[in-house]
C-alpha cells in the first residue's frame, strides 16, 4: 500500500514538473523602453518624440505563490517575465557612454541637419555625402561618426551584459542594436536623412 502511494506521489510530481517550464527570453519590451529613454536623453527633448511611459503592472498579472504556480498556469515565468523588469541603464559604464554621446551631439547636429551624415538602417551613423564640406569638415564628420558608432556598439554590449545577469534572460549585442536602430530613426529630427531598407536615403 505504501509502495503504491509512493509511486502515485512520484507520478504526480513528474506531471507537475512537466507542466512547469522556465522561459529564457529576450526582453524586447524592456530593451525598447531603455532605448527610447537613452536616445531621448542623448539627443535631448527638443528634437525627439515623447518617450512612452511604461504602465505599472497590476497586482494580479502573475503567479504569487508556489501553490499558484503548481495549480495555475502551466508555465512559470522567470522573475520579471510577466510583470516586466526594467534593465539597469545606470551602471557607471553605461552612464559614461551616454555622457560621451551627449557631449558629441552638439558637434554632430550641423552634419545631421546639413544632410552630410545620416542614420543607417542598422542605427549607426554614416557619412552619406561630403557635399558642402571642405577638407577639414570632411575629416571632422568622419571622426565624429566613427567615435559615435564605437560608443553605440559599446552601449549595446553593456546592455546585453546587464540583461545576461538575469539567468532567465538572453540577449546579444546584435539583438539590442536592432531595437535601438528603430528608436534612433523614430526619434530623429525632421529633415535628417534616414537609410531605407534598399539602401537609399530619405529625409524625415
Amino acid at each position: 500500500m505504501k509502495k503504491r502511494s509512493l509511486v502515485c506521489s512520484m507520478l504526480v510530481l513528474c506531471m507537475v514538473a512537466a507542466c512547469v517550464t522556465i522561459n529564457i527570453y529576450f526582453p524586447a519590451e524592456e530593451v525598447r523602453n531603455a532605448a527610447d529613454r537613452i536616445v531621448n536623453e542623448v539627443w535631448g527633448e527638443r528634437d525627439s518624440q515623447p518617450v512612452p511611459v511604461k504602465p505599472e503592472p497590476s497586482a494580479d498579472t502573475g503567479p504569487t505563490s508556489l501553490l499558484h504556480i503548481l495549480v495555475g498556469p502551466s508555465t512559470a515565468w522567470a522573475a520579471g517575465g510577466i510583470n516586466g523588469e526594467d534593465i539597469n541603464i545606470t551602471t557607471p559604464q553605461i552612464r559614461a557612454i551616454k555622457d560621451s554621446m551627449k557631449q558629441r551631439t552638439g558637434d554632430l547636429r550641423p552634419y545631421l541637419d546639413g544632410g552630410q551624415v545620416g542614420i543607417g538602417q542598422d542605427g549607426l551613423l554614416k557619412v552619406r555625402t561630403t557635399e558642402g564640406l571642405d577638407l577639414r569638415g570632411r575629416g571632422q564628420a568622419q571622426r565624429l561618426v566613427n567615435a559615435e558608432n564605437q560608443d553605440r556598439l559599446r552601449l549595446y554590449s553593456e546592455i546585453s551584459n546587464e540583461i545576461a545577469k538575469n539567468p532567465n534572460r538572453t540577449a546579444t549585442p546584435a539583438q539590442v542594436q536592432d531595437v535601438f536602430a528603430d528608436s534612433w530613426q523614430a526619434q530623429a529630427a525632421a529633415g535628417w536623412y534616414l537609410e531605407k531598407g534598399d539602401g537609399s536615403w530619405q529625409r524625415k
